[in-house]
């Protein structure tokens, strides 16, 4: 992930790389949830290096469109997440850096040969972003606030999906993801 905070005037910019593994349920076919966990294993915060940290999320999935041979489903999906990490500060210190957000997002798609399923996802999110800058603690957003791009989806023998996503709008992000469905 990509992307450019904003403190007051100031424009700090952060990637972050992260594994995370998720377990969700769909409780009927048109509703689900999720948690997700992970690490973030690199990434910077204003040039500057950093190793390690968290993530943390819950998201809800509904489905109220469903496929049919004319048209595509269309899927929408709310969460809530944070990402902490320890980075170095302004004034040379370690710190604690923590960015929250609520996200709402939707998906259209349509499966082609019984197994590509391609789709176009946007996503619009906000939330603050905690920080140590200049000796005072500073409150941050996400320039953007929003991701737009695409995806594909590979139905794979014995209950396994693949999925590669990239979002190359606003805030950018590539993911890819190996899926078990019970």
């Amino acid at each position: 992930m990509s992307t450019t905070i904003v403190f007051s005037d100031t424009r700090i910019p952060l990637r972050e790389t992260a594994t995370t593994l998720t377990i969700g349920h769909f409780a009927t076919p048109r509703f689900g949830w999720s948690v997700t966990a992970g690490g973030i294993v690199a990434g910077s915060v204003d040039g500057r290096d950093f190793r390690g940290g968290a993530t943390l999320g819950g998201s809800v999935a509904w489905l109220p469109v469903y496929e049919r041979p004319s048209r595509p489903f269309v899927a929408g999906s709310a969460s809530f997440g944070t990402a902490l990490i320890r980075t170095i500060a302004g004034d040379g210190t370690a710190r604690s850096w923590s960015a929250w957000d609520v996200r709402a997002g939707a998906i259209v798609g349509k499966t082609f040969l019984g197994r590509l399923v391609p789709y176009l996802a946007a996503r619009v999110f906000g939330g603050p972003v905690f920080w140590y800058r200049q000796g005072a603690s500073a409150i941050g957003s996400d320039r953007y606030h929003v991701t737009v791009g695409l995806g594909l989806t590979l139905r794979l023998p014995a209950r396994f999906d693949a999925t590669l996503e990239v979002m190359p709008l606003g805030e950018q992000s590539a993911t890819a993801g190996v899926s078990l469905h019970f």
